[in-house]
């Protein structure tokens, strides 16, 4: 493994992936699914599996897509070089 994993800075930059992730997934999840519901007037009720399925699909990728671009400025924040001297 890179040693890089093995810092502090590492673990802070996982810890603001993951809750980037979770409101991430939260918010779209709410959006899509009510989203569908709303826009073809089809209750939950009536939904088959498959519909379930290609839904959440969709929100896991987007929710992936939208974390690896919030989560670059904390990249950059935390895994960037540090600097030898005080300014």
């Amino acid at each position: 493994m890179p040693p890089i994993m093995h810092t502090r800075d590492f673990k802070k930059f996982l810890v603001a992936a993951v809750i980037i992730f979770v409101i991430t997934i939260s918010v779209i999840s709410g959006v899509a699914f009510e989203g569908v519901v709303e826009q073809y007037n089809l209750p939950m009720e009536n939904w088959t599996i498959d519909m379930f399925f290609i839904q959440g699909a969709w929100v896991l990728i987007y929710s992936i897509l939208f974390t690896l671009i919030g989560s670059l400025p904390f990249a950059f924040y935390f895994l960037a070089p540090k600097s030898n001297y005080d300014s």
